[in-house]
């Protein structure tokens, strides 16, 4: 048969063939006096097989090695399955995760809801916020809003966390406890970190109190928000401003002091 014909056998293309020759995985054909490959069953069957170890996800350049043709060994194709194995554990993961995005952001549409990274109850209760605040403190819950947002696409705090904002939005008490928390935040706006010492400490011992770091530091691993995707945004893109920036730094670091197990504790 022609290389076509070969090809198609194999539900390649002939490019593709000329491709496995040049690498050595087929081997050339006897040519006819006409000069035209001409190709046998046998390099059909080797052909497919080929083809179905890289529909597989195997790199060519391990293909003669997974065939038994290379001095690689039957160690190191053992080595090359296991890897391919895990990286398709984790794209499906990837897409597992993708899928429960996307079913999300599709129920928000069909809903007329706006979409967001925020889990479903925390956007809830921040819009609700929003829409009953005094115009004197809606920029500020807007500003927290776009901030948890980006905290929630980075994947930079465990899923806690918003559970927590959510509990505190939620609780009429807590509530007008956080919004005067964002009040004092928002009037750090360009005042300078020495002169705002004393308010800067204050609010961040009072944020991380309020938020129950405690209870976050105990978040499992396994139900923090994905950490495979993480924002390059830092800090100081995030918060601009000296100052505020100041409060979440000091907030963070008592939430990783928090973390720490107790001297001579070994878990």
């Amino acid at each position: 048969m022609r290389i076509g014909a070969l090809a198609e056998a194999a539900g390649t293309t002939p490019r593709t063939v000329r491709h496995y020759h040049r690498l050595g995985l087929l081997d050339e054909p006897r040519r006819l006096s006409n000069g035209y490959r001409e190709y046998t069953i046998d390099d059909v069957v080797r052909l497919m097989r080929v083809r179905w170890l890289a529909d597989c996800g195997m790199p060519l350049g391990e293909i003669a090695a997974a065939l038994g043709e290379s001095p690689a060994g039957e160690t190191d194709v053992i080595a090359d399955l296991r890897a391919l194995l895990v990286g398709t554990e984790l794209e499906q993961s990837a897409l597992a995760r993708k899928h429960t995005r996307l079913s999300a952001l599709l129920n928000d549409a069909i809903e007329h809801r706006q979409l967001t990274a925020l889990p479903r109850e925390l956007a809830d209760a921040l819009s609700a916020s929003i829409d009953a605040s005094a115009e004197t403190d809606r920029e500020a819950l807007i500003r927290e809003r776009d901030l948890l947002e980006v905290m929630a696409i980075s994947g930079t705090v465990p899923a806690s966390f918003f559970s927590t904002v959510t509990a505190t939005l939620n609780d009429h008490g807590l509530h007008q406890k956080y919004l005067g928390l964002l009040r004092r935040f928002a009037a750090l706006e360009g005042r300078d970190p020495v002169e705002a010492e004393s308010d800067i400490d204050s609010l961040a011992a009072e944020l991380a109190s309020m938020l129950d770091l405690d209870s976050l530091a105990s978040t499992p691993p396994d139900t923090a928000v994905n950490t495979s995707e993480i924002s390059s945004l830092s800090i100081d893109d995030i918060l601009p401003d000296p100052a505020q920036r100041t409060v979440i730094v000091r907030a963070t670091a008592r939430l990783q002091t928090s973390v720490q197990p107790p001297s001579g504790d070994t878990r």
